[in-house]
């Protein structure tokens, strides 16, 4: 017997796949998880995103594929707390109404470049540079020294670097 007359002898079971698939169509249409789905897909990078700059109060919008961009120009990490560059004053002050959109953009890009977002308090890479070269001098100022590189071993009284042994003639 063959699925054609299988189907015929038991129609209940044709309309029970077809009303299976109908179902998964219209959930699927209805929630967007189709193949356009996605922090990417042409209908979310066209959206326009309100911006407003606080140094001056000014607004304006453009589309999120553009905001996206002009973020991934940036550098290697973006940190969420300097927003996109107002062309009047130059300064970092422009930021999204939704709070929520933009942590996340940021944070998916800097995901996407393997790299941590920095939370509020976190010191930049010059500023811990910085510190350690204070530290040094402070130490330096206590011992009375001046702050030198790391000698090789045999300087500080340790044991010399094995050699290696001459090559055969």
């Amino acid at each position: 017997m063959g699925i054609r007359e299988f189907i015929n002898q038991r129609p209940w079971i044709g309309w029970s796949l077809a009303g299976v698939l109908l179902v998964i169509v219209v959930y699927r249409f209805a929630t967007g998880s189709g193949s356009q789905a996605g922090p990417y897909s042409p209908e979310r990078m066209t959206e326009m995103v309100h911006i407003r700059f606080s140094d001056t109060g000014d607004e304006m919008e453009i589309p999120r594929g553009r905001l996206d961009k002009m973020m991934r120009e940036r550098g290697t990490v973006l940190d969420p707390a300097l927003g996109i560059e107002n062309p009047k004053t130059g300064k970092f002050t422009g930021f999204p109404f939704s709070k929520g959109d933009w942590d996340e953009m940021i944070d998916r890009i800097n995901k996407e470049r393997g790299v941590a977002t920095p939370k509020p308090g976190d010191k930049t890479p010059e500023e811990l540079e910085k510190a350690a070269k204070e530290a040094a001098e402070a130490a330096a100022a206590r011992t009375g020294r001046p702050p030198t590189s790391p000698s090789p071993p045999a300087a500080r009284g340790g044991s010399p670097a094995p050699s290696t042994p001459a090559a055969p003639k």
